[in-house]
């Protein structure tokens, strides 16, 4: 394999991954001893049974109310029969200007008996501990079906692509003070369905990600550090005051890089957006710390711009200018950058997802080297829902089974807003496919 050169996975074998991860000068190791991912991990007063995470995916299959619909009770009961130590529930909104389609799932008063139900369901086939993400999707917000974007800055190349004017209203402070209730009752609203935390999600171009970047913002929550994560920071407190209880986890998935064209972006470094700069990230990781959350998991880019930066593929709508192991290595780099530079922290690598088959070996050497605390699967888990069993169990993943990393579940979810994978389920998927591309 090439540097900088597209290409796409093609191992018969762990040891020619080995040297094309060598060839490419990555610092990255397989171990084909697996048994350190079926270790119990502990967080805070649970434990999960294993170390595998099923990453969260939002499938906008929602009933009317904002509940969980069949697909819905379908995804999450396989994944908990599938062995997954901790279910990392997908984007939930915590209003409904802030759902990114009609269809995506919203905790309310009238939905919360769908949640009860879903979480009862988890729990009738497996044991994982469950978060549930909460988030506003501010740029990308389509509640209604039409896009009506609400955003915390001016970014003309996502502006552009979205079609927002350069006049655009900003939201208000005011506005961005209410959201601090809207988060607390949906963390409420949560744990009363029977979960065990909630994620305060800043990642993905989505509202509290977009405000750590908002350096040209007037007001309380733009400009400084300080001023740019007290929002994140804010609903975090309030929601820790609102529910003391030591035994409901609150956790993050958070971004380490935007990955964008600008000057000003989180995570990069000013000068060449190419480059990481962690500074920052670290920064608030140490704050989410102090405040006990200490569950975070990791993620980069915004895939509504520069997919392959969080989702590095085989197939999509472009030919990236890397190749897909020089992604997955970014992804798992810098996540053991930020457990190292935050031991207290217990963070959740991703990246594995396109290394397939072989993902394993990878994953076992990071957690035995100390990259990370657990080990997330997102693409993965919605095509292969019994992988963490067949990992821990059997010692390995079935090739027949695996993600394949064609990007249909992207596709499905751009432009139907139902998320699944097309090709290992298409009991589920394949006849909405059709329907959405004949």
């Amino acid at each position: 394999m090439e540097k900088g050169k597209h290409s796409k996975f093609n191992y018969k074998s762990l040891k020619e991954l080995q040297t094309d991860i060598d060839a490419l000068g990555l610092d990255l190791g397989c171990d084909e001893d697996l048994s350190i991912l079926s270790n119990p991990v502990r967080l805070g007063i649970h434990t999960a049974p294993n170390a595998l995470v099923a990453h969260p995916m939002e499938g906008g299959d929602s009933d009317d109310l904002g509940g969980p619909s069949y697909l819905t009770f379908r995804k999450y009961e396989r994944a908990a029969a599938g062995g997954s130590g901790l279910i990392w529930l997908e984007s939930v909104s915590v209003n409904h200007e802030g759902r990114s389609n009609k269809r995506q799932l919203f905790i309310n008063e009238k939905s919360l008996p769908g949640f009860k139900y879903l979480a009862n369901r988890i729990y009738k086939h497996g044991n994982p501990i469950t978060i549930v993400q909460l988030n506003h999707s501010g740029r990308y917000s389509k509640p209604d079906g039409p896009s009506a974007p609400m955003i915390a800055s001016h970014k003309p190349e996502l502006d552009e692509r979205l079609k927002i004017a350069p006049d655009h209203e900003l939201i208000t402070d005011n506005y961005l003070d209410s959201l601090i209730d809207d988060f607390v009752k949906a963390a409420l609203l949560v744990k009363e369905a029977g979960f065990h935390g909630v994620d305060i999600k800043a990642c993905h171009g989505y509202l509290l990600h977009e405000l750590l970047s908002c350096f040209d913002r007037e007001g309380k929550y733009g400009g400084i550090f300080e001023n740019r994560s007290a929002l994140m920071l804010t609903i975090i407190d309030k929601v820790r005051e609102a529910i003391p209880d030591p035994s409901f986890i609150i956790a993050s998935r958070l971004n380490l890089y935007d990955a964008m064209p600008i000057s000003k972006g989180w995570g990069q470094d000013s000068e060449d957006y190419k480059k990481v700069d962690l500074t920052e990230p670290i920064k608030l990781a140490k704050e989410l710390v102090k405040r006990n959350v200490t569950l975070i998991n990791i993620t980069m880019g915004n895939p509504y711009y520069i997919p392959h930066i969080n989702r590095p593929y085989d197939l999509g709508a472009y030919y990236p200018d890397e190749a897909p192991l020089e992604g997955v290595y970014r992804l798992i780099h810098y996540t053991r950058e930020m457990q190292k530079a935050v031991p207290e922290g217990k963070f959740v690598g991703v990246g594995y997802s396109w290394l397939r088959q072989f993902s394993p070996q990878v994953a076992a050497w990071i957690l035995k080297t100390g990259g990370a605390a657990m080990i997330g699967y997102g693409r993965q888990f919605i095509a292969y829902p019994e992988y963490a069993n067949d990992i821990i169990k059997n010692g390995e993943l079935d090739r027949q089974k695996v993600c394949i990393s064609c990007s249909k579940c992207s596709m499905l979810k751009r432009d139907a807003g139902t998320c699944g994978c097309v090709v290992r389920d298409q009991e589920a998927y394949l006849q909405l496919y059709k329907e959405t591309y004949q």
